[in-house]
């Protein structure tokens, strides 16, 4: 069953369900409401024919007379006269009708009363009756046959007769409302379905592959936090796909020319093209190093594409940031003088971060690495310093060609180089920022050309220093 059809059910289900409510209702309400009318003509009709009895008290009219007005009146106005003794039984019966006397259970009648009154009664047959009572009294004291009380009746409405007296009119008005509640509910269902319908394209068309869709942020509250959130996970999926992407051409790309060289020389050596010693020799040192190189790339790339997706681990523990640094200068310090540059290091004491010491070893080698090899000469410089708001921040800077402000933003994304060229060395600083992050720091890169870079690490220090 589709959405528009539940919907259209559930609204006729509930006109249905609300209109029995309100006969129920209804019904309760008419049935007190025409008990009281009944109450109401009794009593009305009771205080004329008290006058009658009176009068056959005071010896104005004959019984015979009484007997036959009474008779009349009960025909006329559909009502039972009931004439009661004082112990609450029938003295007398007066039917609308010969054959429709009531027959009341002993002492099932008002009696003992001093004043009008009204209520209801039940017969031999559990009929329910509606009475209206007047009190006689001592006028009829004087009469053979003592009566007291005058109790005019009528049969109560059932709820059933009620409800057929109804029917018609809750019929024609719940046929009414049917019809202008479907027409209600197939307008709503359109704005409901409308955007449900849209997502409903849009989400068959990225699964076949179309990622740019985006569906308007229009409607109700419901449906556009539900059309934003498709135009998020769009977003998201799109972005992964274009990563993905990425990833494929980077691996394609920077194993190329390893498996190249590595093919070719192999090549060579199976062939008998490298036919002496040293040539063969070159051409195994060859692919040992291209081995090597595509295995630590391709290490590289797992690790960096476990930080992206949070899988990698990071331990929390008491950091010495002057002594990690101070190793890390002793690891490039070689590295450096062949390349004749000067390694400079610069600390404030007792430094304490909480993190993970080998990855941030890795993290600042990275950004060494990265100094020494775009400096051609002179100073490659790390100092650090403690930042106000619990942070420690450690700059390493260089003063090579520098870095181009267009291509600022791209410095940490994968094998790219401020050239925009992939040469297979871009990701160290894609790393390094992915551990940064990781530690829950930051990272920046700022360049002036011909002024060198400078990069900037920011990491929340151990509470309680000064």
């Amino acid at each position: 069953m589709s959405l528009r059809t539940r919907l259209f059910a559930t609204y006729a289900l509930i006109v249905v369900i609300c209109l029995a409510v309100v006969a129920s209702v209804i019904t309760v309400l008419l049935q007190g409401y025409r008990d009281r009318l009944t109450m109401e003509r009794l009593d009305n009709i009771a205080r004329p024919i008290s006058v009658q009895v009176r009068s056959l008290v005071l010896g104005e009219v004959t019984p015979a007379k009484l007997w036959a007005n009474l008779e009349e009146q009960a025909q006329k106005n559909d009502v039972h006269i009931i004439l009661g003794s004082r112990d609450g039984n029938v003295v007398r019966q007066i039917a609308p009708q010969p054959g429709q006397a009531v027959e009341v259970p002993s002492g099932g009648l008002p009696h003992g009363i001093s004043k009008a009154v009204q209520g209801r009664f039940v017969t031999v047959d559990s009929r329910t009756f509606i009475y209206a009572a007047y009190p006689l009294g001592r006028l009829a004291s004087t009469l053979e046959t003592r009566f007291e009380t005058l109790v005019l009746a009528a049969p109560q409405t059932g709820s059933v007769a009620i409800l057929a007296s109804l029917f018609r009119p809750l019929f024609l008005a719940g046929f009414v409302a049917l019809v202008v509640s479907l027409i209600v509910a197939i307008l709503f269902a359109r704005s409901v379905y409308r955007p449900i319908k849209r997502v409903t394209n849009a989400a068959r068309k990225v699964a076949e592959g179309d990622y740019t869709q985006r569906i308007p942020v229009t409607g109700p509250g419901e449906v556009r936090e539900l059309a934003a959130s498709f135009n998020h996970m769009s977003e998201q999926v799109e972005r992964a796909q274009q990563q993905l992407r990425h990833f494929v051409a980077d691996v394609s790309h920077e194993l190329k020319s390893p498996l190249t060289s590595i093919q070719g020389f192999a090549q060579a050596m199976v062939d008998g093209t490298a036919g002496d010693d040293d040539t063969r020799s070159k051409a195994a040192r060859i692919i040992n190093d291209e081995s090597r190189r595509m295995r630590r790339q391709v290490n590289e790339l797992l690790e960096l594409a476990r930080m992206q997706s949070g899988q990698m681990k990071i331990a929390s523990e008491p950091v010495e940031l002057n002594e990690l640094l101070h190793h890390c200068c002793e690891v490039f310090e070689l590295q450096a003088r062949e390349r004749g540059i000067l390694l400079r290091l610069d600390t404030v004491p007792s430094v304490t971060v909480s993190g993970d010491s080998d990855r941030l070893e890795q993290l600042f080698g990275n950004l060494l690495d990265n100094a020494i090899k775009n400096t051609p000469g002179g100073e490659v410089r790390v100092a650090s310093r403690q930042l106000a708001g619990g942070q420690v921040e450690v700059r390493v800077s260089d003063n090579g060609p520098g870095i181009p402000p267009e291509q600022l933003q791209y410095v940490f994304e994968r094998f790219y180089q401020v050239t925009g060229v992939r040469t297979g060395v871009g990701l160290g600083l894609a790393i390094a920022r992915e551990i940064a992050l990781a530690h829950g720091g930051t990272i920046e890169a700022r360049s002036e050309p011909g002024q060198g870079a400078e990069f900037i690490v920011r990491l929340p220090a151990v509470p309680g220093q000064s």
